[in-house]
C-alpha cells in the first residue's frame, strides 16, 4: 500500500489514483506542531500543510489526542478552547474498542507494536473514513483501512 500524499490543491494521490480529499483526523503530532507554530508566529510544515486543505474540509480530532494535548499543556483550558476552534472532537464507542483491538492484534501478528493511543486514533479514522494527518509513519502508514498523510513529507 502506498502512503497517500497531498498535492498543492489538497488532492490525495495513492498508487496513481487521484480523488478529492475532504475529511481529516488531525493526529497529536500535527496538532503539537501546529499550535507551536501559531504561538511562535511562524509558518512551518503544519501551517503550510493546513493552508493546502480544501476550504470545505471537515477537520476532526480524536478525544485521545485531546487528552494527550492536555496532559502536556500548561493551561488545559486554553488548549481545549484552541482545539475546539480548529476541529470537531470525535468521541469513542464500543465499535472503536473492537476496531482498535483488532488493529493491535493484526500488528502483533506481523511482529509490530502499535501503541494503544495510536490504535484508538487509527480506529476512529477508519470507522469515520477520515484521513489521518500526522507525523508518525510507524503508527499509521501501511495500516489496513487507514488513510494517512505525513504532513512533513507531503509535497505542498
Amino acid at each position: 500500500m502506498t502512503t497517500p500524499r497531498v498535492g498543492k490543491r489538497g488532492i490525495r494521490v495513492t498508487a496513481g489514483c487521484v480523488s478529492p480529499l475532504a475529511d481529516y483526523l488531525l493526529d497529536t503530532s500535527f496538532l503539537i506542531d501546529y499550535f507551536n507554530e501559531v504561538a511562535e508566529g511562524t509558518v512551518g510544515p503544519a501551517r503550510r500543510f493546513r493552508a493546502t486543505l480544501p476550504g470545505a474540509s471537515k477537520l476532526c480530532v480524536s478525544i485521545v489526542s485531546l487528552a494527550e494535548l492536555i496532559e502536556g499543556a500548561g493551561d488545559a483550558t486554553a488548549v481545549e478552547q484552541e482545539l475546539l476552534r480548529l476541529a470537531r472532537v470525535v468521541g469513542l464507542h464500543h465499535q472503536h474498542g473492537t476496531r482498535a483491538g483488532l488493529m493491535q492484534q493484526r500488528a502483533r501478528a506481523r511482529g509490530i507494536r502499535m501503541g494503544e493511543n495510536d490504535a484508538w486514533i487509527a480506529a476512529t479514522a477508519a470507522l469515520a473514513q477520515l484521513t489521518i494527518i500526522g507525523d508518525d509513519d510507524r503508527a499509521f502508514a501501511n495500516r489496513p483501512a487507514v488513510a494517512y498523510v505525513n504532513f512533513r513529507a507531503a509535497r505542498v
